[in-house]
Formats: structure tokens, C-alpha cells, sequence
């Protein structure tokens, strides 16, 4: 029954993560989103960034995963809007949430962080100059950034639509 609670605690979480933003949704009401009482919330998390983490975890991991051996900058473009998409509620409240960003999640914001700036290495090609890298995270950013933008659009379809204009920046040619 534990697990079952700390379950409801979290989709409660995000659910309201989501419709009012981390920052403004209480402790108290995510307990009563649950039907629970604000004390028997604390015996499964210290506090709501505790929660923030445990909504991000398998989602930071799954990245983490496909960063560690990737054959070529498809395959990381590819392998991260795949964990994105698997995970695009919480991935929503990540890129269009900014109070998730405060003091109490620092550690888990900067893991993602150290997530885009590994991938970008992963795309730039080797002694990259910084155009170079420029345009491997703009890559980066149209493979993930988008996907809050478009809930509805089937998974297929939207991963294919984001690899392949993520793929079109990577292939940029500058003037010079």
C-alpha cells in the first residue's frame, strides 16, 4: 500500500506541477489531492523538491543511459527525444516551469543541465570551434524543446518531425 500512495503522491504531484506550476502548488495541496494528510506526506518525501527529483529520476537515468555510448549525433538526438517523449508530462514541467529551477532543486536542475551540455559535446564534431558548437545546440534544442509545444501529436510522428529538423541544423553549413 506504501508504493500505491507514494504512486498517487507523485501523479497528484505532476498533475499539479503542472496546472499551477511547481512553485505554486503547496505541500498541503498535493496531500489533499491524494486525500491524505500533510504529516503522512512527509513519511514518503522530506520535502517537495524530494518529490521534484523522484518525478525526474527516471527520466535523468534514461538520458544519462543514452548519452554513455552513442554511435553517431543521430543516435543521441535520436535516444534523447525518445526518453523525452516517454516522459513528455514531466519533460513539459522541466522546460516550461521556471520555478523548478529554485535554491531546493539545484542538484537535479544541474544534472539536467550537465545532460544538454554532454549531448551538445556528443554532437559538435571533434575540435569544434564555436560555431560549431553553436549549432550542435541549436540541434539539441529543436530535438527536445518542442515537445511541450505539441501534447497532442502522436509520438511517432512528432519524434520523426524533431530528428529530422534537429538533423537539418546539425547538416547547416556555414558561409564563410
Amino acid at each position: 500500500m506504501s508504493g500505491d500512495t507514494r504512486d498517487r503522491i507523485l501523479q497528484a504531484a505532476r498533475d499539479l506541477f503542472t496546472a499551477r506550476t511547481y512553485g505554486a502548488t503547496s505541500m498541503r495541496e498535493i496531500a489533499e489531492r491524494v486525500g491524505i494528510t500533510k504529516p503522512s506526506m512527509y513519511h514518503h518525501f522530506s520535502n517537495k523538491a524530494e518529490i521534484l527529483d523522484s518525478l525526474v529520476r527516471p527520466p535523468i537515468d534514461e538520458l544519462h543511459d543514452v548519452l554513455l555510448n552513442p554511435a553517431t549525433p543521430k543516435d543521441v538526438l535520436s535516444g534523447c527525444i525518445t526518453v523525452m517523449l516517454k516522459h513528455r508530462e514531466t519533460m513539459t514541467l522541466l522546460l516550461r516551469d521556471a520555478s523548478v529551477y529554485g535554491e531546493e532543486s539545484t542538484k537535479t536542475m544541474t544534472e539536467m543541465l550537465d545532460i544538454v551540455n554532454q549531448a551538445t559535446e556528443l554532437l559538435a564534431p571533434p575540435k569544434p570551434d564555436w560555431q560549431d558548437r553553436l549549432r550542435a545546440a541549436q540541434a539539441f534544442a529543436a530535438a527536445t524543446d518542442p515537445i511541450s509545444f505539441f501534447p497532442n501529436v502522436p509520438q511517432k510522428e512528432l519524434h520523426d518531425a524533431l530528428l529530422d529538423g534537429a538533423l537539418a541544423l546539425l547538416s547547416a553549413r556555414r558561409d564563410d
